[in-house]
């Protein structure tokens, strides 16, 4: 019999997505499969048009595949039960509306129908003080946020659902080392709830700090799936030097 502790976070099985149809369709992912277990944190590495960011949306219900299985907690991707256990951080969290920081994490917890409204005030109060944003901050447009702020403001948003899988796309991609500390921090904490993390990189610093293992992919399939120190070492893996962009930490 099977507990619910054995169930995977997330379960990708021979995934295949293609883009476009016949001679002029393009395979993003092909044959694509990894597991990753409750509470664990791994990092999708691989150059640009590897697949990342098709396997995310996959992941995330946003795509469908074109064959092959993804599971979120043992139900389909992009079910109602695998949306509500999922917490989402864009790459671009500059696209977000022109709300204060208050008013977009209260709407993002309307879409998570927290409720009644003093529950739902009292989540918004929580996810914005966890991730650091002052009352001061959370009365201002997100549009004239700083970078790190934003990325804090989109973490709040994510948080407030209390998601047990929190999927995050570049999550430190142009902060400086203060700003990386301060979302490594973040996810720390997740995981020390239990969460489980998600996440393409192409930084190194994040690599290391949020994640124990890595999925290194190319041509839309797994080149290698092995704990992300081994990787970093072993002389038999592929090189993973090249996947991190040059970031100067001091």
């Amino acid at each position: 019999m099977t507990s619910a502790s054995d169930v995977p976070a997330i379960e990708v099985v021979d995934l295949t997505r293609r883009y476009g149809h016949g001679r002029k369709a393009v395979t993003a992912l092909d044959g694509l499969s990894f597991r990753v277990a409750p509470g664990e944190a791994v990092a999708l590495l691989g150059g640009n048009g590897c697949g990342k960011s098709t396997t995310i949306r996959v992941v995330l219900g946003l795509l469908a595949p074109t064959s092959g299985r993804v599971a979120v907690f043992g139900g389909a991707a992009g079910r109602p039960t695998a949306r509500a256990a999922t917490g989402y951080v864009p790459e671009d969290a500059s696209r977000l509306p022109s709300l204060s920081g208050r008013e977009l994490v209260d709407l993002f917890a309307r879409l998570r129908r927290v409720g009644p409204r003093a529950e739902r005030r009292l989540r918004v109060d929580e996810a914005l003080t966890r991730c650091g944003l002052a009352p001061a901050a959370e009365s201002r447009r997100v549009s004239t946020y700083s970078r790190g702020m934003t990325r804090r403001v989109a973490l709040a948003a994510a948080f407030v659902g209390k998601p047990q899988l929190l999927v995050l796309d570049e999550p430190t991609s142009g902060l400086d080392p203060y700003g990386t500390e301060e979302i490594l921090a973040l996810l720390a904490e997740h995981r020390r709830g239990g969460g489980t993390l998600l996440l393409s990189t192409h930084d190194r610093v994040t690599a290391e700090g949020a994640c124990d293992r890595a999925v290194v992919v190319g041509r839309g399939r797994a080149l290698a799936d092995a704990p992300l120190a081994d990787l970093l070492a072993g002389d038999d893996s592929p090189s993973l030097l090249p996947l991190f962009r040059r970031t100067d930490r001091g």
